[in-house]
């Protein structure tokens, strides 16, 4: 009886509906957290089970309640059962590894742009945030272990994959979509994203891959393969760092395609934007 209940809900609609659901989320995610933790954030054990309850309450809960408020088949509504080709797989998974040195090279890009002196205070404000979120980062990839290396792969790859395109993918899109065109839910989806990260000197590549996205979505009709893109780019940073802090001799994957190295990010950006075209055209 609940099951597509509110199927015929317009965009405004829609919306408040979303925000009623996120603020009972965020309440209902706040208490667990304090619960199961003892409001001990102290370590990091501590820390990776409240991201973990973050992500799945905020991210993954969400779209799956409103996808079963709002159609009669949940899962074809979130584009969860699309099946996809093998070689649309491996095109993408490849062009994630292919396209790092081009983000590294718009990330660069990015950290330079300075704001006007009369917003200093901001300024100050976000590299302070930016400062922090890197040495808690940091923390959580500074691993020793197989088992926390396969924990760090689910907690940091697997569920904000899942979750973040659950999200903007499959319900932010999707609602902005209806209200306007694919491209609009396309691009301000991807806005949205990567504004709620607040890590503002990586905002431009950030909105860029949830453009990427965003258009795997629209071209391929699952919601799978920008999942499969979103895990296979946080993976390869988790292996790196458990690499890297434990004395293996990896390439620098973070300035790679920047500095020095530029050629290889520009090199990548033909790359990159290639690999898009051959991606679309299989897809089609």
């Amino acid at each position: 009886m609940i099951k597509g209940i509110f199927k015929e809900s317009g965009v405004l609609s829609k919306i408040l509906q979303l925000i009623v659901v996120l603020v009972f989320v965020l309440l209902s995610t706040l208490l667990i957290v304090g619960l199961v933790t003892n409001n001990d954030t102290t370590n990091m054990h501590n820390l990776k089970i409240m991201q973990l309850i973050q992500s799945v309450g905020m991210f993954v809960v969400p779209p799956l309640a409103l996808a079963f408020l709002w159609s009669e088949k949940p899962l074809h509504y979130l584009q969860l059962t699309t099946k996809l080709k093998l070689s649309s797989i491996l095109l993408v998974v490849v062009l994630m590894g292919v396209a790092i040195p081009f983000i590294n090279l718009i990330t660069s890009l990015n950290q330079q742009i300075a704001l006007p002196d009369f917003l200093a205070p901001v300024e100050a404000w976000m590299k302070n945030s930016e400062e922090q979120a890197a040495v808690l980062t940091e923390k959580m990839l500074n691993i020793h272990s197989v088992n926390e290396l396969l924990f760090n792969i689910f907690l940091i790859a697997m569920i904000p994959a899942l979750g973040e395109e659950l999200f903007f993918r499959a319900t932010i899109q999707k609602i902005l979509t209806q209200w306007r065109s694919a491209i609009w839910g396309i691009w301000i989806a991807a806005f949205v994203f990567s504004a709620i990260h607040l890590q503002f000197y990586g905002f431009f590549p950030r909105m860029l891959l949830g453009a990427f996205f965003g258009y795997l979505l629209v071209w391929s009709g699952s919601l799978w393969l920008p999942i499969i893109a979103h895990f296979t780019n946080n993976a390869i940073a988790v292996i790196f760092y458990y690499l890297k802090y434990n004395g293996y001799q990896v390439v620098d994957i973070d300035v790679i395609g920047s500095g020095e190295t530029l050629w290889l990010g520009v090199v990548s950006g033909v790359l990159t934007i290639g690999g898009i075209i051959l991606i679309k055209k299989n897809l089609k």
